[in-house]
């Protein structure tokens, strides 16, 4: 196992406190002193007895942040290591407040059927053990939107441990303890989600990231899990002479993980005539004089926000007392050139959900502010801006967001998420179903339209 130094973790640990202190985007939005967050972290990073322990640490002082582009990210090779990072022999998938089995082992295939519900872990309700031991590790100011995380810092863990698990299936409740074990040898039942009930559909271009198809009665259908790639607008907009055959046009960005914003525009640009306003943001801006100004203004230490408002309205004051805490702002909206060959006709509603994040949102709030497109599922998630990446001397990285965006209809999106017109979440019965109720309400409500 690989040693790191107490110089390295305080060094460490430092410049994680340092970056963020002087770059973190939403410390206007925060409830936490970081400095004294700081001072109790240092002697638990001290304490900690390996690498992985004070990873731990790291990890769990950067969640304080609570922000979805704010983290700290393990080495490589302990990410890979089955002794730290074994399983428990099932797949766990969290619809709602429920926690559900969506995948087993060989081993236990007949005693956890599949789509069992866990009620309770250690004797623990579900929900509470999860809060409790998976939520200081991870995100989870938007609880939906954690999801993913949450139930990963759940399953993993060192090789070995063990937990007892209540499961309910068919109304009755049974017991299990589980032992997490090398994933590498697990030999699992089916990894096969039920399949949706879909109209047949053309393909038209897909790539790792996207695919467009048409359905037999002319819904042209994109389905864009990342921004991330630069040559997908293109290819899509190689097929523009096919699109504008469409009726109807299904964009569909559940899961979206983001990526670059300028291929969010190119795609909407599809659907939008001329140049467009883009993702609106604030950038903190900082200048160190007007922090040493504010160590002799003692009229403004002790007071809030809302009541520097009240009291103050000349600019050398606001900005002592925001510079000296970094909540002072610039705001800028960015253009989007139009590059769309033609601008595509007919009705459009955009598939929208929890784990729509980053670029995913900005395209969202391009589509809400341009377009009169209907917008069905759940709210994303709150979290877009540019994050600082900083490598760590000791493998890992971790990064802060340094942008804040805000929604051009000034909707409150921090940790909430762009609102869906119609809203449709996904449930269990609905997975197990097949059914994919959002696509069907999109299906329904265009071909009304037409």
């Amino acid at each position: 196992m690989r040693e790191i130094s107490d110089e390295l973790k305080i060094y460490e640990l430092s410049k994680l406190w340092k970056e963020a202190e002087y770059n973190f985007a939403f410390w206007d939005k925060t409830n936490i002193n970081w400095d004294e967050e700081y001072k109790k972290a240092l002697p638990r990073v001290l304490a900690a007895k390996d690498i992985y322990e004070y990873y731990d640490e790291l990890v769990r002082f950067a969640a304080l942040l609570g922000d979805g582009h704010t983290s700290v990210s393990l080495p490589d090779d302990l990410m890979q290591d089955a002794d730290r990072f074994s399983m428990f022999p099932i797949f766990l998938f969290r619809f709602g407040q429920e926690i559900a089995v969506i995948n087993v082992c060989e081993e236990y295939k007949d005693e956890i059927p599949l789509y069992s519900v866990v009620k309770k872990i250690d004797g623990v309700d579900a929900g509470e053990y999860v809060r409790e031991n998976c939520y200081p590790y991870i995100w989870h100011a938007n609880e939906q939107a954690c999801g993913f995380n949450a139930m990963s810092q759940l399953i993993f863990g060192a090789k070995g441990s063990s937990a007892e698990f209540t499961f309910e299936y068919e109304g009755k409740q049974f017991c299990k303890k589980l032992t997490r074990e090398d994933p590498t040898k697990i030999r699992w039942h089916s990894a096969q989600a039920p399949a949706a009930n879909d109209r047949s559909r053309r393909l038209l271009v897909s790539g790792d990231s996207y695919k467009c198809e048409i359905t037999d009665d002319g819904i042209a259908v994109l389905k864009l899990t990342s921004f991330a790639d630069d040559s997908m607008p293109e290819r899509i907009y190689e097929q523009i002479g096919e699109l504008e055959k469409a009726r109807a046009f299904i964009i569909d960005v559940r899961g979206n993980t983001g990526g670059s914003s300028g291929n969010a525009d190119a795609v909407a640009a599809m659907f939008i005539d001329g140049d467009f306003d883009s993702c609106g943001a604030e950038t903190q801006v900082y200048e160190p004089t007007y922090k040493a100004w504010g160590v002799y203004r003692d009229d403004l230490k002790n007071i809030s926000p809302s009541e520097l408002e009240e009291r103050y309205s000349d600019e050398e004051s606001i900005k002592v007392y925001k510079m000296s805490r970094h909540i002072y702002y610039k705001r800028e909206i960015d253009k989007a050139v139009r590059k769309a060959p033609k601008r595509l006709s007919g009705p459009v509603a955009v598939l929208m959900n929890e784990y729509t994040f980053s670029a995913g949102e900005d395209f969202i709030d391009v589509m809400k502010a341009h377009t009169d497109a209907v917008f069905i599922g759940n709210n994303t998630a709150g979290s877009s801006g540019q994050p600082l990446e900083v490598s760590l001397e000791s493998g890992g990285r971790f990064r802060i967001c340094t942008r804040r965006c805000f929604a051009q209809n000034g909707e409150d999106i921090y940790n909430k998420g762009f609102s869906p017109d119609i809203r449709v979440e996904h449930s269990l019965s609905d997975y197990i179903e097949g059914r994919d109720r959002a696509f069907e309400k999109a299906c329904t409500l265009l071909r009304e339209r037409l």
